[in-house]
């Protein structure tokens, strides 16, 4: 059973890694987001051809980050043709297996 100052450091370790999570996905997709043909197109543009609304799209390009949902990160793959293993090992890389607080 998780005690409520054990609680709070799993939601701050949360926090962070989403954080880390939007942080990624925009210095890797959104910094000048493109279609399936190279093309760089709007955020509003990306958003639709993932299959996300523009303000899922702005959350991620917030510093603050937001709780992502899986999903949301799959959409972008998906988009991107770019595997979730490759997307988390490389995410790995770049900000470790264990992330402190």
């Amino acid at each position: 059973m998780i005690n409520k100052t054990d609680k709070g450091e799993i939601n701050k370790a949360n926090a962070l890694v989403n954080k880390y999570l939007c942080a990624f996905i925009f210095e890797k997709f959104l910094i000048k987001p493109k279609n399936q043909k190279g093309i760089e197109v709007s955020q509003n543009q990306y958003a639709k051809l993932c299959g996300l609304s523009s303000s899922t799209i702005t959350k991620l390009k917030e510093s603050a980050g937001y709780d992502i949902p899986m999903s949301t990160i799959y959409n972008i793959c998906r988009h991107e043709k770019y595997s979730l293993h490759q997307f988390f090992k490389e995410f790995e890389i770049k900000y470790g297996v264990n992330i402190p607080l």
